[in-house]
């Protein structure tokens, strides 16, 4: 799958997924005459973190623009990673594809045995432990990503400026 494939959800998701993980990215302007990052720009890092994943769409996603405390400019992006789940399944009888949705193969006409429809949730984070890999996955600590070289910057030059007055000092 393209990266530019993945499917972006403001908001929550009209169709059933298995979640994977959150995702949480950063991205800034990297000098004061730099523009602003744009929605787009945090897209495509969501996207590229969630192929990483074997993600095929990002549900919840929120942006948040603002200023960090190495830019004016910063936009931080949230979501949920997830495997969209096919609308389409194999008949168990004759393995024609057929809506998950059936009650009937058009097929071969045996009656589709029908699974759980309760709709796939975020777990909560005051949930009961998570019983699978898959949860446990959603509810660890979020996958995150920045693209800030500066803050290196700025802690080398925090450190050069004490050791020159530790210089001065002796």
């Amino acid at each position: 799958m393209r990266i530019e494939d993945i499917e972006i959800h403001v908001g929550e998701a009209d169709f059933e997924y298995t979640p994977i993980r959150r995702l949480e990215a950063k991205c800034e302007a990297t000098m004061a005459f730099s523009p602003a990052p744009t929605v787009d720009e945090m897209n495509g890092k969501l996207r590229a973190m969630a192929s990483k994943l074997g993600a095929n769409a990002i549900i919840n996603v929120r942006y948040d623009s603002g200023v960090s405390l190495t830019s004016w400019k910063s936009m931080k992006g949230t979501g949920l990673a997830v495997l969209k789940l096919s609308d389409e399944t194999q008949c168990a009888v004759c393995a024609e594809t057929i809506k998950r949705a059936a009650l009937k193969c058009r097929f071969c006409g045996v009656d589709v045995p029908q699974a759980s429809k309760e709709p796939v949730t975020e777990p909560s984070a005051s949930a009961e432990p998570a019983a699978s890999a898959t949860e446990d996955a959603t509810v660890a600590a979020p996958l995150r990503e920045t693209n800030n070289p500066q803050l290196w910057l700025i802690i080398a030059a925090g450190i050069l400026v004490v050791l020159t007055f530790i210089g001065m000092a002796s």
